[in-house]
């Protein structure tokens, strides 16, 4: 090979050594520096996050859901401490950093900073109005910055965090709607009897609400008129001069009336069928129960009363329960075709009155009154205590003071505190003959059980249980579901849930 053969050669391997070096530094290696660069700068900020996280939600979170963990974290009886974390949300931006050249990263940092100054502004929002806001910022807010820092880590070729706690189970809403037409108010003057309860209430005309534990509500017009339970394809409405009994059209008007005479009546009770069926309506001085066998009536003498009342359960069957003239109170049972005696029940006052599975329960101020079901009739003192409702098995009582025990009552009466953690005003009922409480906050649902530790559900929108007057609506249940009636984004809804929940 001649020399300048060879000095051709040498130079050739110096410009490809050269020109190997310029790549591996240009294409490898500098861009390791600028990734592990930026790995660093992440991993120094998310010591930042993680502290500030760690001061909301706990080192266990509740949810893998930052806002849920939050609710859940709020809902506890010993809370965080606000004070503390407001210094470490306030240094979520990123701070002074070198620009790292890389347009994708720059720009993610810069929705880093959107995200955790919202997050700043919304907390301060939270802690400065209330945990109770109804347009909470915070959580939408932390979940943001939380998607936020996934795109992040995802473009600095860091995996997926971990994210700590688990994701909750989603309760179920039932929406109540009357036609696709939203409910905008329900009057919750009755209380929960075993299998569900009959309200009232309004959406662009009157309707009746009935409830079944575990089933689809029903929900039809009530202008004027009361629907039967279980059959609302029947019943009673009551004008200046007559009683009208008989099946609806779709509009809610009963086309061949049967007319039973009564001034200025009042209809207390449709339970049973058209074909088999009874109808309870009066005055200011008498009680009349009506009885239907295939479509004809017949009524039955009038009771003579000083005051009276009837209570349905959406089984089919009433608890009629009045006064005479010497002040004397009477009860009765009434099931199509099964109607148990009227029973005497001694010179107490009445008062709220619910079903069981085989009796009445009435609450007469002093006592607790349970009679029917072919059961002998019995009497326990419960001074000052106010009804809430019954379940198939129990009838649950809370004082006038919201800090003061409840009580259930079977046959025996005792008294129970409300589970530990559990809000004053939680919505309440019992499952397996022991106390359950529920609250919701934040978009989550916190049931709270008498003697084992709470569970949480997810809520699919915002849902609050309604007020009964001073307390919350007690909840129904049958043993497998417990459904709260709750108002809801746009309506009411019920809120569905497995009673298991608050046995296990």
């Amino acid at each position: 090979m001649s020399s300048s053969l060879r000095v051709v050669s040498i130079f050739g391997v110096v410009a490809a050594l050269a020109a190997g070096s310029g790549y591996y530094y240009f294409k490898v290696f500098r861009p390791n520096q600028v990734k592990k660069a930026v790995q660093a700068e992440v991993t120094a900020w998310e010591g930042r996050f993680g502290a500030a996280r760690d001061c909301l939600l706990g080192k266990k979170p509740g949810s893998s859901k930052t806002s849920e963990a939050l609710a859940i974290r709020e809902m506890a009886p010993d809370p965080w401490d606000r004070g503390r974390c407001t210094p470490l949300i306030s240094k979520l931006t990123r701070g002074d950093a070198p620009d790292t050249g890389v347009a994708e990263i720059e720009a993610e940092w810069l929705e880093i900073d959107k995200a955790a100054s919202k997050a700043a502004l919304a907390f301060a929002t939270h802690v400065g109005s209330s945990t109770t806001l109804k347009q909470d910022p915070l959580p939408a807010a932390l979940d943001n910055l939380d998607a936020t820092r996934a795109k992040l880590r995802e473009l600095a070729g860091l995996p997926a965090a971990e994210q700590l706690g688990k994701p909750l189970v989603v309760a179920t809403l039932v929406p109540l709607s009357d036609n696709g037409e939203a409910i905008r108010e329900i009057t919750v003057d009755s209380v929960p009897s075993a299998h569900g309860m009959v309200l009232f209430g309004q959406a662009k005309r009157p309707v009746q609400i009935v409830l079944t534990t575990g089933g689809k509500p029903q929900v039809g017009s009530a202008a004027g008129i009361v629907r039967g339970v279980p059959d609302a394809t029947w019943g009673a409405g009551a004008t200046d001069t007559d009683v009208q009994i008989g099946a609806f059209d779709a509009n809610g008007m009963i086309t061949t009336p049967s007319l039973q005479k009564i001034k200025n009546g009042v209809v207390a009770a449709v339970i049973g069928t058209l074909a088999n069926g009874e109808v309870v309506y009066g005055d200011q001085t008498s009680l009349v129960v009506a009885r239907t066998k295939a479509g004809a009536v017949a009524v039955d003498p009038p009771i003579a009363i000083a005051n009276g009342d009837a209570t349905t359960d959406v089984d089919g069957r009433a608890a009629l329960v009045w006064h005479d003239a010497k002040n004397k109170l009477f009860g009765r049972l009434l099931v199509p075709g099964a109607d148990e005696p009227v029973v005497e029940l001694g010179e107490v006052s009445g008062g709220r009155t619910c079903l069981t599975k085989d009796r009445v329960w009435i609450d007469t101020g002093t006592a607790m009154i349970g009679f029917g079901g072919g059961r002998p009739m019995v009497s326990r003192p419960v001074e000052f205590k106010v009804m809430l409702g019954c379940t198939p098995d129990a009838v649950l009582l809370r004082e006038l003071d919201q800090r003061k025990p409840l009580m259930i009552c079977t046959d025996d009466c005792r008294s129970v505190a409300m589970p530990t953690g559990a809000p004053e005003f939680a919505t309440t009922t019992t499952v397996g003959g022991k106390l359950v409480a529920v609250a919701s906050h934040g978009g989550v649902l916190g049931v709270w059980r008498e003697g084992i530790e709470p569970a949480f559900f997810s809520l699919p929108e915002v849902a609050d249980p309604v007020m009964a007057h001073e307390w919350r609506a007690m909840a129904l249940t049958d043993g497998r579901v417990i459904d709260i009636l709750a108002r809801g984004a746009t309506s009411f809804v019920v809120i569905r849930i497995p009673a298991s929940a608050a046995v296990n």
